[in-house]
């Protein structure tokens, strides 16, 4: 899919600044991509914040 130029100025002024076509790398490989993502699964756990043992404006309790 390149792009259409209608005259020599705009062929030129598009060499000029890179623009041959745009395409996809869908399905292709694509060099230097080798490394993935990695899904980390955390479990969540929950701070009480209010109706606290030993009222409500002091630390919050540690992270399990």
């Amino acid at each position: 899919e390149e792009m259409d130029a209608t005259n020599d100025e705009e062929a030129a002024m598009m060499a000029m600044m890179g623009v041959a076509g745009f395409g996809s790398t869908k399905g292709k490989h694509v060099e230097g991509n080798q490394t993935g993502g990695v899904d980390v699964k955390k479990v969540r756990t929950w701070r009480q914040y209010m109706n606290r043992r030993g009222g409500f404006n002091r630390p919050l309790d540690k992270i399990k």
